[in-house]
């Protein structure tokens, strides 16, 4: 299992930390997609500024080796 999560870094850092509390944790929010083994998903996101934002992969483990990236919006 893997999940897709837009946000800010200290957003990122600090959801990741309570993710290792609550692993089971379930999510339904539209900046978040959660991906099956073998499956694929999407998000469909309409961002309203430039810049340079965050994303990774928040289940435990996942994040700290290293599933982060960002989005370039120009």
């Amino acid at each position: 299992m893997h999940e897709y999560v837009l946000g800010t870094k200290k957003y990122l850092d600090e959801h990741a930390e309570m993710m290792k509390k609550f692993p089971n944790m379930e999510h339904d929010e539209p900046y978040m997609a959660h991906v099956a083994p073998g499956k694929r998903s999407e998000i469909i996101w309409t961002f309203n500024r430039l810049g340079e934002f965050d994303f990774g992969c928040l289940l435990p483990g996942h994040y700290e080796a290293g599933m982060v990236g960002k989005v370039q919006v120009r």
